[in-house]
């Protein structure tokens, strides 16, 4: 299917076509050309602390495994029997030294090679020769505790890939005093009858929070823990450490030295920040504290206080995960205030994410209205962002940079239309 025409672009002018959310081929093709052909996070190494510790999830809607191995090493599984098909791993997760499956039992080690197929008599001596082994996916990195996999083995490394967010990442988490994040073993999980999209556009907007949320800033200029003006001067600051941001490969960021709703306000924990200071500077421990929130083409978030998954699962139908984190070397009381402010904005009956979810159920709605043409634009403050050597583009803190950054990398894993090498004049990943 072509899709070079439902992303359009002039110097003063950018939206996307109301067929990305709405269409089942085009669903398709980006479960091929950009989940099957590109880096795609998939867990945090502190879920697997153990050899024989997994998790079962997905790369775009193929069921996969991820394990540890004896060596420490991580393996990626194709979570599907090599006999008839069925999902050899029914569990979210688990310890296990190997995987049986529920049909007709065939058994394999946790490395994917099998070990038992049951009733062997019944197949020829050469059996063992016709390699029914488990799909490992074939490239599987990590970088801070992330863990990514590919299942092209042409993609470039995971270095390469990151190096242009590589310093958000670091910073988010250097959080950790110790500099080691990691997650808690329960995961929220949410279902919601939309397109992905949504979700990866919304995360680093900062032009919905007012509307959006307004009733959560009400209530907190209510309760006095924080004015409506003082909201509005943080929305509106300009400089440096306020802005909107898109890297190559369709990475983005949103910055705000004052805060975001929802997020922990590390000033009131003078020990901590004097620990961030003992561990990595005056300077480093400034840029640290920073709030923003980090978006890493296709499907992963990095928030203040949680790791975010997209997985997709219809053109109208996604399911995210949010893992709230511990910051290592952080007093208990630290993490546990981080952990109730996150609830309060992003838990299950909070007053952030439900308001989200209800607009990207609303979006959905106007998707399907394409009895006309359709398009969503995404033009704020295209005429005046600024283009950087690296590729890079920055704007205010409310322009729409981050998601022009996607869907221009959107646009490249779904038409080549760079061949595959570098980075173009507009900053492009190909």
């Amino acid at each position: 299917m072509d899709v070079s025409n439902l992303v359009e672009e002039s110097n003063d002018r950018f939206r996307v076509s109301s067929k990305l959310y709405s269409s089942p081929e085009i669903f398709d093709q980006e479960m091929r050309d950009i989940f099957g052909s590109t880096w795609v996070y998939l867990a945090h190494e502190s879920q697997l602390p153990d050899s024989g510790d997994y998790i079962t999830t997905t790369i775009g809607i193929q069921p996969v495994i991820v394990t540890r191995l004896e060596d420490q090493s991580i393996a990626v599984l194709l979570n599907r029997c090599a006999h008839r098909g069925a999902v050899v791993c029914r569990e979210g997760r688990g310890h296990a030294d190997t995987f049986r499956c529920p049909y007709h039992a065939w058994v394999y080690a946790n490395d994917g090679r099998l070990v038992a197929p049951a009733q062997r008599t019944g197949y020829p001596e050469e059996f063992q020769s016709w390699n029914l082994n488990l799909d490992r996916v074939p490239r599987v990195e990590t970088y801070r505790g992330l863990i990514f996999a590919c299942i092209s083995s042409e993609v470039e490394p995971l270095s390469q890939r990151l190096r242009h967010i590589k310093r958000y990442i670091d910073a988010w988490d250097d959080r950790s005093p110790s500099g080691h994040t990691s997650v808690f073993a329960a995961v929220q999980e949410y279902v919601f009858p939309g397109n992905w999209k949504f979700q990866m556009e919304n995360g680093v907007d900062g032009y919905h929070g007012n509307y959006v949320h307004e009733s959560f800033a009400k209530l907190l200029d209510r309760s006095g823990e924080l004015s409506l003006g003082s909201l509005t001067r943080s929305r509106n600051q300009l400089g440096s450490l306020n802005f909107s941001k898109g890297f190559p490969y369709g990475d983005g960021l949103l910055e705000r030295s004052e805060g975001m709703l929802g997020t922990f306000d590390s000033s009131r924990y003078p020990k901590y920040r004097e620990q961030l200071k003992d561990a990595f500077g005056e300077e480093r421990a400034k840029d640290i504290v920073i709030q923003r929130n980090i978006f890493i083409f296709p499907n992963l978030y990095l928030f203040e206080s949680h790791i975010r998954v997209i997985r997709p699962l219809k053109h109208d139908s996604s399911v995210v995960e949010v893992y709230p984190t511990i910051l290592g070397g952080a007093d208990k009381e630290v993490n546990s205030a981080r952990l109730r402010e996150h609830e309060r904005f992003f838990g299950p009956a909070s007053f952030g994410a439900t308001d989200d979810i209800e607009m990207f159920v609303s979006a959905q709605s106007g998707a399907r209205a394409d009895y006309f043409e359709a398009w969503f634009d995404m033009s704020r403050g295209l005429y005046r962002e600024k283009l950087n050597e690296d590729g890079s583009r920055v704007g205010h803190s409310t322009d729409e940079v981050p998601q022009r950054a996607a869907y221009r990398q959107w646009r490249v894993c779904m038409t080549r239309e760079l061949g595959g090498k570098g980075i173009d004049k507009r900053g492009v990943a190909s």
